[in-house]
């Protein structure tokens, strides 16, 4: 993508890894002459020596509860803003809980999860309250994310998942572990985690639990919580807000298999990576295959005044190319617009949401360059694409 895109908007960026020659070798493929920077998370001094040099780092060293932690450090110490491609949210709470409020002073972002997860969740939703709010001047009580897709995981991905479950399983399925608890009302039935089978009147398909909610509703209760401590609008996206994502499927058979699919436990993706059904650490879908790829969501925004507003966004290959957009994206307003984004967020710095910091600038970016955004008043239809094909399910 930066081939593509970046490298012809007249900004000068380099690659940085461990290795010299692997990196000598990628800038030699693709014909780029751009600087090469040796840097190694066992080497503090190397990683503070490679931030002093750039105005924005993006990672994509995962899994990040292993790697990230090192490199993050070293951007809050240089005051070098920071994006990356993780989902993993026990590792942002540590993030969040470590320099959140250290940020705020230096004006330095720290901007995790900006790959589709979750910036499809993240910035569909700021979109949908936005619009409620345009058009009627009120808040969101609800938001429910309807998700179609059709898709390959890639063995990096489950090997995180893996992690995730067997090292940080209470973090994980805390549904506010990033913020956005109300003390007063607790958990509702609405914030919980939907793990179930259901035909969904609203939609008219059956519904399944969706394999990254327990990542994107964490980070857009934490977007809510950000813009209601900023006091935009009083009580974040709406008093009482709720949100909730769910994978929809053609029939009930299918919601099945993608309901074991999301609860499959470690041990049992474990067997099948070692049989070799599913793709090991570094292993992936071709390029053929990711062209074919897709995702659409469907977000469905229930206003306090009863009224809905309905927000489509639409893409190709949600963990490769669309992803490598998104972060890439995110990447380049914060070299070129960070003056603009700092008048967002009070001129404070902080460990943010890609909502909170990004807000309508990313989606114009994004529409630009394929991934769409619309909002509609009444029920936008699916079509035939009421289903979540993600290639793996049927084995688990």
């Amino acid at each position: 993508y930066f081939q593509k895109r970046v490298a012809k908007k007249n900004l000068r960026f380099g690659i940085a890894g461990r290795n010299k020659a692997k990196l000598d070798s990628l800038c030699k493929k693709l014909k780029w002459d751009v600087p090469v920077l040796v840097a190694s998370l066992r080497d503090e001094e190397s990683l503070k020596e490679m931030c002093l040099q750039t105005k924005v780092i993006i990672s994509t060293v995962g899994p990040f509860l292993r790697f990230g932690t090192p490199l993050v450090d070293a951007c809050v110490n240089t005051n070098t803003d920071y994006v990356d491609i993780t989902g993993e949210t026990p590792w942002v709470r540590k993030l969040i809980s470590a320099y959140h409020e250290r940020l705020s002073a230096s004006r330095t972002f720290i901007i995790p999860m900006c790959g589709f997860d979750s910036i499809p969740s993240d910035l569909g939703t700021f979109l949908t309250v936005s619009e409620m709010k345009k058009r009627y001047g009120c808040g969101v009580v609800r938001v429910e994310n309807f998700v179609a897709m059709s898709g390959n995981v890639s063995g990096g991905t489950l090997q995180t998942s893996i992690i995730m479950e067997k090292e940080q399983s209470a973090a994980l399925n805390n549904v506010f572990l990033l913020g956005g608890a109300d003390a007063k009302r607790g958990v509702r039935e609405e914030d919980k985690d939907f793990n179930k089978v259901e035909f969904n009147e609203t939609v008219k398909a059956w519904t399944a639990p969706f394999g990254m909610a327990k990542l994107n509703t964490r980070v857009v209760r934490r977007s809510s919580m950000l813009f209601r401590d900023q006091g935009n609008p009083s009580h974040g996206y709406g008093q009482g807000f709720s949100y909730q994502e769910k994978a929809l499927a053609p029939s009930k058979t299918v919601a099945e298999k993608i309901m074991r699919s999301a609860n499959a436990p470690a041990k049992v993706i474990e067997r099948l990576i070692k049989s070799g059904k599913l793709p090991k650490p570094g292993q992936g879908p071709p390029a053929a295959q990711r062209r074919k790829n897709w995702f659409k969501f469907k977000i469905i925004g229930q206003g306090e005044n009863g009224k809905q507003v309905v927000t489509m966004v639409k893409g190709g290959d949600a963990g490769y190319e669309e992803t490598a957009k998104m972060v890439a994206e995110a990447a380049m307003l914060l070299a070129l617009e960070k003056h603009a984004l700092l008048q967002h967020t009070g001129g404070a710095g902080g460990l943010f949401t890609p909502a909170f910091a990004f807000r309508h600038r990313l989606v114009e970016r994004l529409n630009d360059v394929g991934i769409k955004f619309t909002c509609a008043e009444t029920k936008a239809d699916f079509g035939r694409e009421k289903a979540l094909h993600l290639k793996y399910s049927s084995k688990l």
